[in-house]
C-alpha cells in the first residue's frame, strides 16, 4: 500500500490532458480556473490556438511594417516572436514534468523542469511554475526542507490571482506535515481561511487538512463531512490517498467497519507512488492497522444472497 502498484506505462496510453477530476487518473493533468473549476480541455485549446494566431499575426505585421519603413525594428520583431515560441514550448516542457512527477518520476521530471526554472528568458511565472515541478522532484528524493524552500521561493514570483499561488499554500502544508512542523502546518491551513470553492481547491485543502490532523492525531470535522470525502473519494481514479485518510478517520472515530471498506476501496484506486515519504504518519498508521486488522487486505466480503 506504500506504493501504487500500477506501473507507469499504464498512464501513457492516456491523453495528457482529463476532461474532469474524477476520471482523472495518475499521469494526467486537469485545466484549472481560477475559481478552482475544471475547465474543458477543448474550450482551453481552442483560447489558446486564438492567442497564438492573434499574436503571430501581430509578430508578421509588424516584421512587414518595419520591412517598409523602419527596418532597425526588425531584430526586434523576431526576438519577440522568438521568445514566444519559446515561452509555448517551456510551458510544455512544464506540463511533461507535471505528468512524470505524478507518475512518480523524480528523475524525468526534475530533467524536464530544471532548465525552465533557470531559463533567464522565460516569464517569471513559467519559471516559477517550473521551479513548484522541482520541488515536487525534490520532495519525491526524500528532500523535503529543500522542497519547501523552494515552494516559498516560487509563490513569491507568483500572482496570489494565479490559482497556483493557491495550491502552493497547501503544498507548503504537506511538506511541513510531512517534517513533522505540524504547528507552521496548522497556522498556515487556519490563516487560509477554511474549505474553499472551487473543486480541486477544496480537495487540495480537504488532503491538506485530513494529512494534519492524522500527524496531530484529530481531526474535527463533522460526520457528514467525512461521509461527503469518502463519496468523492470513491468517485475518483486518483482517490487512493483521499480514501485512506478518510480510513485512518473513521478508524479514529471507532467505526472499524467504515474504515475497513475505505481502506479495501483505496486499493482499487490510484495514489501516491511513495505514500511513506508524502505522508509518512499515514503509512505508519497503515502498518500498525494492517496488523492490528490482518484481513484487511483479503477482498471485499460479498453480502449474503
Amino acid at each position: 500500500m506504500a506504493e501504487d502498484p500500477k506501473p507507469p506505462s499504464t498512464a501513457l496510453a492516456r491523453p495528457m490532458i482529463a476532461r474532469d477530476l474524477d476520471k482523472a487518473g495518475k499521469g494526467q493533468l486537469v485545466y484549472v480556473g481560477r475559481d478552482g473549476e475544471v475547465k474543458d480541455p477543448a474550450g482551453v485549446r481552442t483560447r489558446q490556438m486564438a492567442a497564438y494566431v492573434a499574436f503571430g499575426g501581430i509578430t508578421a505585421a509588424g516584421v512587414v511594417l518595419a520591412a517598409s519603413s523602419f527596418p532597425l525594428l526588425i531584430p526586434f520583431y523576431l526576438a519577440l516572436g522568438g521568445r514566444f515560441i519559446g515561452t509555448v514550448r517551456a510551458v510544455g516542457k512544464v506540463n511533461e514534468a507535471s505528468v512524470a512527477l505524478s507518475n512518480g518520476d523524480a528523475l524525468a521530471g526534475r530533467a524536464l523542469a530544471e532548465p525552465v526554472a533557470r531559463s533567464w528568458w522565460a516569464p517569471g511565472r513559467v519559471r516559477a511554475l517550473a521551479e513548484l515541478r522541482v520541488a515536487i522532484a525534490d520532495a519525491l528524493d526524500g528532500k523535503g526542507e529543500l522542497a519547501l524552500e523552494r515552494v516559498r521561493k516560487a509563490r513569491g514570483r507568483l500572482s496570489p490571482r494565479l490559482i497556483q499561488h493557491q495550491f502552493s499554500y497547501y503544498t507548503e502544508i504537506n511538506l511541513l506535515t510531512s517534517l513533522g512542523r505540524t504547528k507552521e502546518a496548522r497556522n498556515i491551513l487556519d490563516a487560509r481561511g477554511g474549505v474553499p470553492q472551487g473543486e480541486v481547491l477544496k480537495l487540495s485543502y480537504w488532503i491538506a487538512q485530513m494529512h494534519l490532523g492524522v500527524a496531530e492525531g484529530k481531526l474535527e470535522i463533522e460526520d457528514s463531512e467525512l461521509y461527503d470525502r469518502m463519496r468523492k473519494g470513491l468517485s475518483m481514479t486518483a482517490g487512493r490517498d483521499l480514501l485512506l485518510l478518510c480510513a485512518w478517520a473513521y478508524a479514529q472515530r471507532g467505526e472499524h467497519d467504515d474504515a475497513m471498506f475505505a481502506w479495501r476501496q483505496a486499493k482499487e484506486r490510484e495514489g501516491s507512488h511513495r505514500l511513506d515519504v508524502a505522508m509518512p504518519k499515514l503509512a505508519e498508521w497503515m502498518t500498525g492497522y494492517l496488523k492490528d486488522y490482518p484481513k484487511l487486505d483479503e477482498p471485499e466480503p460479498e453480502d449474503d444472497l
